[in-house]
């Protein structure tokens, strides 16, 4: 039964994104859209069998963990579904919904599973609860994501198309970490949404309340699983629509103001309350996630939370997040393909350095994703030490940031020769 349902709905789903409106004004034909979904779908299939070849995958994998937890929890929807729809507020903590940012005792950590297996207990209303099943599902929701930012691309960088959409679906950690089902597909598709409705707004001059509501909306929807995702946006919004308003012949000087006051409001909060320490908790943060160990862990200088210890841990943390793991850290096929990837990308960058025929940077969209991605690329670096977790976590961002780079390099023979 589980293949006849995987069949049938892997036709019917290829079938539905090419009848779909906002998926057919990307430009790319029939056979495209069916071959990029397809390879989705492939992907998460692939991402669920690689965490069974762990030992104890029920309860060490996060993927299984929402699909073992939703199956309960689709019963509960049949039965009672006042009770569905309400423990989504339980809270084991004497009912306190304090410690925001924190990942122990706390109600908001505890969302981002409650979150991901409602998800997955919806589509088992459909998949009868069958994992791979599900896969598509999930492939037909995030696969906005993509083609809402190749839309975008497309639009600040004509002609290049086919260019675009490569470099947005093939490097390898992207398409297998956002295509598992699990939290990264969703915030990549959240954010791509909001670029989308933002880009399309400012160009349009109409940025009113409804794109407004939506952006609200999309980052509501990001909150329960990346708090701190949407706390990097805000500001990058803001100074995006100030770019577009006041600086339009030096829009990077609306960057620049952001950054600096976000920077001096992000050390500085905790003068207005105690309880805004933002430093403390990204501390405590690193703190929790030193205590989990692991295969990968990568040891680090002690963060405090002081502007002096996150200026001297920054090229750390930098390095954590954009360089590792090293060619020589080869503990898996997996790592190695990581390593291998990142050397690809840096050789990227050094090509456009000498080789780029325009500059990507002048678009307030391109440095909005830049200024957003590396800040939340920062962030990883600071507080995870965990290799395997790092590369998932910034797997979401290389679209961002390489996309523009690519688009912008001029691979004309003659000009390499």
């Amino acid at each position: 039964m589980t293949y006849f349902l995987f069949a049938i709905y892997l036709v019917l789903f290829s079938w539905l994104v090419t009848r779909i409106k906002f998926i057919r004004e990307s430009g790319l034909s029939n056979q495209w859209i069916i071959g990029l979904f397809l390879l989705k779908v492939a992907a998460g299939v692939a991402y669920g069998y690689f965490f069974t070849t762990i030992p104890n995958y029920e309860r060490s994998a996060d993927s299984w963990k929402f699909f073992f937890d939703a199956k309960q929890d689709t019963k509960i929807l049949f039965q009672n579904p006042v009770r569905y729809l309400l423990s989504i507020f339980d809270n084991p903590y004497d009912r306190e919904y304090r410690h925001l940012f924190s990942s122990v005792n706390s109600y908001w950590n505890d969302l981002k599973h409650t979150y991901m297996v409602k998800i997955v207990s919806l589509f088992n209303v459909f998949t009868g609860s069958r994992y791979y099943v599900n896969v598509i599902f999930y492939s037909f929701v995030t696969f906005f994501g993509p083609i809402a930012f190749i839309r975008v691309m497309n639009d600040v960088f004509p002609g290049k198309k086919l260019l675009i959409t490569c470099s947005t679906f093939l490097f390898p950690s992207f398409l297998f970490w956002s295509s598992g089902i699990h939290k990264d597909g969703l915030v990549f598709t959240f954010l791509s949404l909001i670029v989308f409705v933002m880009y399309f707004g400012l160009k349009n001059k109409k940025m009113g309340l409804r794109n407004i509501a939506i952006i609200l909306l999309l980052l509501l929807a990001i909150f329960p699983v990346r708090n701190h995702v949407v706390l990097a946006c805000v500001p990058g919004l803001v100074a995006w629509w100030a770019a577009e308003k006041f600086f339009t012949k030096q829009k990077w000087i609306s960057f620049a103001l952001v950054t600096i006051i976000g920077t001096t409001v992000f050390f500085s909060a905790k003068y207005v309350h105690p309880k805004l320490d933002l430093p403390v908790s990204i501390a405590l943060r690193n703190k929790e996630f030193i205590k989990l160990g692991g295969n990968s862990f990568l040891p680090q200088r002690k963060l405090h939370a002081t502007f002096s210890s996150f200026m001297q841990n920054a090229p750390q943390a930098l390095n954590h997040a954009l360089v590792r793991p090293y060619i020589t850290e080869f503990q898996s096929p997996l790592y190695i393909i990581c390593a291998i990837e990142i050397l690809f990308i840096w050789l990227l960058v050094s090509v456009w350095f000498f080789r780029y025929n325009s500059n990507p940077y002048k678009h307030s969209v391109v440095m909005f994703l830049f200024l957003v991605s590396m800040v939340l690329l920062l962030l990883t670096g600071y507080i995870v030490p965990q290799l395997g977790g790092i590369v998932r976590y910034r797997a979401i961002f290389f679209p961002f940031i390489l996309v523009p780079i690519i688009t912008t390099i001029d691979w004309r023979k003659n000009k390499l020769e």
